[in-house]
């Protein structure tokens, strides 16, 4: 019995194994479900890969816009993609992982502009369209991934397998 995951948007294999294994090149995750480390583990795994993505697109974005972040959180949220606090702390939903990897380009872009922004008034939206012309769009697009995302947790996906 085979399930799958969405990862930076590309469909990935997920097979029965007795040993943990991710494969990004081909698209393979190989665990046991039935141990809970293996989970605990693929979900380490998923928020390294997800935060070595972001931490290159935070310092690229606050650089292009002379902000700076204290720090980058990689959080289970329930209700939204990130957030920036008073702090300078961005943090990030690990459903990320499931997007598209434009999508979190758009995200962090977002997050990071809050920076500069804190509301989302007529100069966030216009950071936002001088990025990103098409925002509007991609912000449709977020709603409908949400619904997805939601529906299919990550993590509880690969539980199908059981």
């Amino acid at each position: 019995m085979s399930s799958e995951l969405f990862i930076f948007g590309e469909r990935f294999e997920v097979r029965r194994s007795r040993s943990l294994i991710v494969d990004f090149d081909k698209k393979i995750v190989e665990l046991d479900p039935e141990k809970p480390n293996h989970l605990r583990r693929l979900e380490r795994v998923l928020r390294g890969r997800l935060f070595f993505e972001l931490e290159s697109l935070v310092q690229e974005y606050a650089k292009k816009l002379g902000v700076k972040f204290n720090r980058i959180t990689i959080r289970k949220q329930r209700s939204r993609w990130g957030s920036c606090s008073i702090n300078g702390n961005l943090n990030f939903n690990l459903r990320l992982i499931s997007l598209p990897k434009h999508l979190i380009r758009y995200i962090a872009w977002h997050e990071v502009a809050h920076l500069r922004e804190k509301n989302h008034g007529r100069r966030f939206r216009e950071l936002m369209r001088n990025e990103f012309g098409n925002f509007q769009e991609l912000d449709r697009s977020l709603r409908k991934y949400w619904h997805l995302v939601e529906r299919s947790d990550l993590l509880s996906k690969v539980q199908v397998l059981q």
